[in-house]
């Protein structure tokens, strides 16, 4: 009996805590379950989502294959050829460099455009410039061509400086010449007549630039272009291009078409600035700014060819202003001598046609 009554205490003791137990692993196997439930409802849903997406993209691709290649627009011949910089790769001009070395190769108009020179460069206490001439009369680019492979001693050979005009030899080659000094800069240039042409500038600029490099003594050269001047009116040849305008807008035509081809970008528009001071009636000289209705004018003729050679070319390697020239060029009393009532127009000729290469300025009639 005794042994009974231990026991149902023991029951009475221990039957609460079992009932409490029971429940809690009945609680925690419905919490899982619902948490299975709810992951089970998420993992049901992706499939859906993801099929949307699919489906999306399967769209956006079928359009774009229905979508119509856009046809990219081609630019024109004279662009692309200025984009891809011509067959050559023009260096820049050089800036404040402690000697100014240019070499022009050219004939009796690159004498007109570099006689006035030093009168500037002497206004100006310029010590360090020297420009160089290869002169033979009348010579087009493929004459200094044949002369080269040649070694011919046909040329004529200045120097132009703060000291004035030099002349060096009377009759040295260009292929003398090419290697005679660590040139910065050169100046190429062709035959007035055939300036309008541009059939017979190449190949024989490409071949002269390829001639140059294989003699050259400098590091680096700037190449530059010399675009010349239309022949006044009573020229017995200017019946090639009928009319000095028309003998311009030839040039200019053709001087494009060399900077495209080539990729010589540095123009000493020596033909525009002639125009603009044609176009200027405050400047009048007796023979459209020529002396044998070809030749530039001695004194207002050959200052405004000097300025648009400083302005293209002198200037930006030295920083200098050619408002700051105050030259007067020329024989007393001469109707054309530069002086104060007409050096400020020359110069405004000159800078317009350097501001814009192949057309006449609106602003240079005042």
């Amino acid at each position: 009996m005794r042994r009974i009554l231990i026991i149902l205490a023991i029951l009475a003791v221990c039957l609460p805590d079992f009932a409490q137990t029971k429940k809690t692993v009945v609680l925690t196997k419905t919490t899982k379950t619902t948490k299975s439930n709810s992951k089970t409802k998420q993992t049901a849903s992706k499939p859906t989502a993801t099929k949307t997406v699919k489906t999306v993209a399967t769209k956006n691709t079928a359009q774009a294959k229905n979508k119509p290649t856009e046809k990219k627009e081609e630019k024109p011949a004279s662009v692309q050829a200025t984009t891809n910089c011509g067959y050559l790769c023009n260096p820049p001009l050089p800036y404040l460099p402690p000697k100014l070395d240019i070499l022009f190769i050219g004939n009796s108009f690159a004498i007109d455009t570099s006689t006035a020179l030093p009168e500037i460069l002497n206004c100006m206490g310029l010590t360090n410039i020297n420009v160089y001439v290869l002169y033979k009369g009348g010579c087009s680019m493929k004459e200094h061509y044949n002369y080269y492979k040649n070694s011919d001693k046909v040329y004529e050979f200045y120097q132009y400086n703060i000291r004035g005009e030099t002349k060096l030899e009377s009759a040295t080659s260009i292929n003398n010449v090419m290697s005679r000094y660590p040139y910065d800069i050169v100046v190429f240039q062709q035959y007035s007549l055939e300036s309008g042409d541009y059939t017979s500038y190449e190949p024989y600029l490409s071949k002269l630039i390829q001639a140059f490099n294989i003699n050259k003594i400098s590091p680096r050269t700037t190449f530059a272009f010399n675009q010349t001047w239309a022949y006044s009116s009573k020229h017995k040849n200017i019946s090639k291009y009928k009319t000095p305008m028309n003998m311009y807008n030839k040039i200019c035509e053709s001087v494009k078409k060399m900077k495209a081809a080539s990729g010589i970008d540095v123009i000493i528009p020596c033909g525009t600035a002639v125009q603009n001071a044609r176009a200027n009636s405050s400047l009048v000289t007796d023979n459209e700014f020529t002396r044998d209705n070809q030749h530039i004018d001695l004194y207002m003729g050959r200052y405004l060819l000097a300025c648009t050679f400083f302005e293209a070319i002198i200037a930006p390697c030295t920083g200098r202003n050619l408002r700051d020239d105050y030259t007067v060029y020329g024989k007393p009393g001469v109707s054309t001598q530069v002086n104060n009532s007409n050096r400020r127009l020359l110069q405004n000729c000159a800078r317009l046609a350097v501001a814009n290469n192949f057309e006449v300025s609106e602003f240079i009639i005042e």
